[in-house]
């Protein structure tokens, strides 16, 4: 992590001088778009960042657009396309996060606070050349760190940066998450902070089991697992930055500034305790099984579209993915020339998250027990869940029932 910047600061006693030592924190801070989604929003974050600073603290926020705005971007260019270029794609999205950074500014600066905001390609962020999806290769933040040390807070837009050759790019879906971890990454900072409309991570989905368990702590890899099987809070890139780096992350609310739930590295649990920390879900999945003698490479280098999982068996391969992604799927495969050998819609997940769970079969046998009369489709692991396939409209039920079962007395 590097040594935590210091100020030194001397006062005349009695007794002689002595040195007093304030540290200095660097956070990055990063609101999604639904804690900026409106100016009053936008304001109210401000306040509250006015109220607690430190006068010390060195500050980075890290925006999304402003809720729906992605969206409507995204539909105001297929009004005039039927199938926009990336490359223009990228231009037109990327507004939507500057939009929010300079508003952000002005409602810091009303507060007396110094404030200066920049883009993903001011920022120094990095990518390679995948337009809609590009992946992070560095950050040059020397741009951000002679801000800091001004005393301005800088405002970065998320979800964006630049590739080598100068074109601007975007980060994919979480975009934003993964843009302020890898600045806390790089930049060393002491913690990232991500403010969004929850209260934290929660051993399920408050919307689908009300008295879900908010989690005070959670380890970098059960989040990881979570991410991958649905749960919406933090996207998997994001939490793979900071398992590969060690930053610690609170996930908090952006009404209430409260300390929310801490990711960081596993401690204190114990030796052989099969536990579910929490359960995630996905539903809408859409499955195509194609044929492994088409011109599959051609089709999955193209590295566009968010694969949810894939199997391979036999002469086939087994592709799963959000409905959001089906169009543009369907018009890839037409495009290469492969005909899928089947398509199914309304497939999900659920995915109970824990550490030793995967290979016990006690623990096995007693979710089967459990999910008796559900039409399950397939069952698999990871290292750290069971991941259980059946018909989407199964899916909430069956997480109310494990999560009664299984997390019920965790209170």
């Amino acid at each position: 992590m590097g040594l935590i910047p210091f100020l030194c600061t001397k006062a005349l006693t009695g007794r002689g001088i002595y040195i007093s030592l304030k540290f200095m924190a660097k956070i990055v801070m990063k609101f999604g778009g639904s804690s900026v989604g409106s100016i009053d929003l936008i304001k109210s974050i401000a306040a509250k960042i006015a109220a607690s600073k430190a006068e010390d603290d060195r500050l980075i926020l890290v925006v999304s657009a402003m809720a729906k705005t992605t969206d409507e971007l995204w539909n105001m260019a297929h009004m005039v396309s039927e199938r926009p270029s990336r490359r223009e794609m990228d231009m037109l999205l990327t507004a939507g996060e500057r939009i929010t950074m300079s508003l952000m500014s002005f409602a810091l600066q009303e507060h007396g606070l110094s404030s200066i905001s920049f883009t993903g390609s001011q920022s120094g962020i990095i990518t390679d050349n995948q337009h809609g999806n590009a992946r992070i290769q560095n950050v040059n933040a020397f741009r951000i760190e002679e801000e800091l040390d001004k005393g301005k807070i800088v405002i970065v837009a998320g979800f964006q940066g630049v590739s080598g050759e100068k074109e601007i790019t975007t980060l994919g879906r979480g975009g934003s998450d993964t843009s302020a971890v890898a600045l806390a990454c790089f930049t060393k900072a002491d913690r990232c902070e991500i403010y969004t409309n929850v209260d934290g991570i929660y051993s399920a989905d408050p919307s689908v089991v009300p008295d879900a368990i908010l989690l005070s702590e959670i380890d970098y890899d059960s989040m990881l697992a979570l991410a991958y099987g649905g749960s919406k809070v933090m996207h998997p890139r994001a939490v793979e930055f900071a398992l590969k780096y060690e930053i610690p992350v609170s996930i908090k609310s952006s009404f209430s500034f409260n300390e929310g739930t801490l990711m960081t590295k596993l401690r204190g649990k114990t030796m052989e305790n099969r536990v579910i920390d929490a359960i995630a879900h996905k539903e809408g999945l859409i499955r195509y099984i194609l044929s492994t003698k088409d011109k599959l490479n051609e089709l999955l280098d193209i590295g566009s579209i968010e694969i949810f999982r894939y199997y391979m068996e036999g002469g086939s391969l087994e592709l799963i993915i959000e409905a959001k992604y089906e169009s543009e799927m369907d018009y890839l495969l037409q495009d290469s020339g492969i005909k899928p050998l089947s398509k199914e819609a309304n497939w999900g997940f659920v995915i109970p998250v824990g550490l030793g769970i995967n290979l016990d079969p006690v623990f096995l046998a007693r979710i089967l027990k459990l999910c008796e009369g559900k039409a399950i489709q397939r069952i698999s692991h990871t290292e750290r869940s069971i991941e259980i396939m059946l018909p989407s409209d199964q899916v909430k039920d069956c997480v109310a029932l494990l999560h009664k079962e299984l997390l019920g007395d965790s209170k």
